[in-house]
């Protein structure tokens, strides 16, 4: 009777939510404002006239026969496609079959998709496990392009900032400021696995799109890369990142000069993009969370020992010293390539160095393979990397920002690393200039404006401007 009871309530408030957790393929979370699962069985034993058991009973016979049922917890990044198909399935009651059948082959197709590109992930990711295993790779370092005849597996992906100084004991105003914004860049070698984390300093982001992520991919490419002659790349959708046309051309370009042989960039199904770096930023902000961190050096410690599979690349320090170049890949190769049309419609790309400038395009990994010659003309390719960019530094109004609001609360010992005394001037604020030049010239006109001007212009009537500090 019991477990009847379960089945209705499943039926009623639950649906599946296809891989967001490992082993649990049916998520509640359609749960009514103030009626618990609990006191909507209650609800139901008392119309049969059973008996019903306590709540603390409850909940431990619902884990002996309902395991793979969990109350979902606030999740984000979640699939679009999946959830307005869930929408359309839930409110398709009063349909006729063919219609919900439509609907069901619809949110099946989507699903089965979304199976095949994990799946060739998973491939990808146990074939790079093996061929270090057989070799004995035990840990990343700079290596000549194309010494080994392998084919290796990597992830790149941007993490959500963090800010410095960080306490576990969060002083209350600091909530409400400002504090020294950190970025973090991941690339995964999913064969070890191993992820080099580049700390981006405030100071030194140059930008977040695509010149920074291929900076950044060449960098790993020239001290960490395994020497590959064939590699298999995995990221998001997000096209001012990585889904556009300059990753697309450093791509091409890479097998042109001979850094590689092959390369296939792949890109998982938006809403279903869980992959390695994640789980590596993960452990990352988990001991984030657990130190008292005050410098870049603090930081980096931190991540070094926050997992054996991660370890921390600074782009550069406090001071202004670079360690990462970051290029301009954009003007560097647009002379030689044009763009695909249609890229955003593509998930998977390849290309080869037996036929430079081509890319080889397919919508799904069942979708029959095309070529677009991206080559705009048979001029010589560069073969080195654009010149760095120097790093912007900060601007006078956020140095003083950091040294009046941020600095009591870094520690004594990095206060002069993370918030210094600026060498530059003290910016007067845009609003004090403004009211600093009003007043001055004053008309006769019906206005409140309290000026002794001789002008004869009326003025605007409204509130007295305030007085310049």
């Amino acid at each position: 009777m019991h477990y009847n009871l379960y089945q209705s309530i499943v039926s009623s408030l639950v649906y599946p939510l296809y891989m967001r957790l490992y082993h649990c393929f049916l998520i509640t979370i359609d749960f009514p404002c103030n009626l618990l699962y609990y006191k909507l069985y209650f609800i139901r034993v008392c119309i049969s006239e059973h008996r019903s058991m306590s709540e603390t009973v409850f909940r431990q016979t619902w884990k002996q026969l309902l395991p793979f049922i969990v109350t979902a917890r606030p999740m984000t990044d979640l699939c679009w496609t999946c959830q307005k198909n869930n929408v359309l399935i839930y409110r398709s009651a009063n349909l006729t079959d063919a219609n919900k059948s439509d609907r069901l082959i619809l949110q099946e197709r989507h699903l089965d998709t979304v199976k095949q590109e994990r799946s060739e992930y998973n491939k990808m990711v146990c074939s790079a496990k093996d061929v270090c295993r057989q070799l004995g790779i035990g840990d990343l370092s700079a290596n000549t392009p194309c010494s080994r005849q392998i084919e290796m597996h990597y992830s790149f992906d941007y993490a959500q900032q963090v800010h410095l100084p960080s306490d576990p004991l969060q002083p209350g105003p600091i909530y409400f400021l400002v504090p020294r914004k950190v970025g973090l860049f991941g690339v995964c070698c999913e064969g070890l696995p191993k992820q080099v984390n580049f700390l981006i300093d405030e100071a030194h982001l140059i930008s977040k799109g695509s010149n920074a992520v291929i900076s950044f991919l060449h960098y790993f490419f020239e001290n960490f890369g395994l020497g590959e002659t064939n590699v298999n790349l995995h990221c998001d959708n997000c096209p001012g990142q990585n889904k556009n046309r300059f990753v697309l051309w450093y791509c091409a370009w890479r097998v042109a000069v001979g850094l590689h042989k092959t390369i296939s960039l792949n890109f998982l199904i938006t809403g279903h993009t869980k992959f390695a770096p994640d789980g590596c930023f993960g452990l990352l902000k988990q001991a984030f969370r657990r130190h008292a961190v005050s410098s870049l050096e603090e930081f980096q410690s931190v991540v070094n020992g926050s997992a054996c599979s991660n370890s921390a690349q600074l782009v550069g320090t406090e001071d202004g010293t670079s360690f990462v170049p970051v290029g301009d890949w954009q003007s560097h190769l647009s002379p030689y390539y044009r763009p695909l049309p249609g890229i955003k419609g593509y998930q998977h790309f390849r290309f080869e160095s037996a036929q430079p400038g081509k890319v080889f395009v397919r919508e799904t990994l069942v979708s029959a393979e095309t070529t677009f010659d991206m080559a705009t003309n048979d001029r010589t390719l560069p073969t080195t990397a654009p010149a760095a960019v120097p790093a912007p530094g900060m601007s006078a109004q956020r140095q003083w920002y950091l040294y009046d609001s941020i600095r009591q609360f870094v520690s004594n010992e990095q206060k002069d690393v993370l918030c210094p005394l600026p060498s530059v001037p003290r910016v007067a604020r845009a609003a004090e200039a403004t009211t600093s030049s009003q007043g001055k010239g004053k008309g006769k006109g019906k206005g409140k404006g309290k000026g002794k001007g001789k002008g004869k212009g009326k003025s605007s009537g409204g509130p007295p401007a305030k007085r310049a500090r």
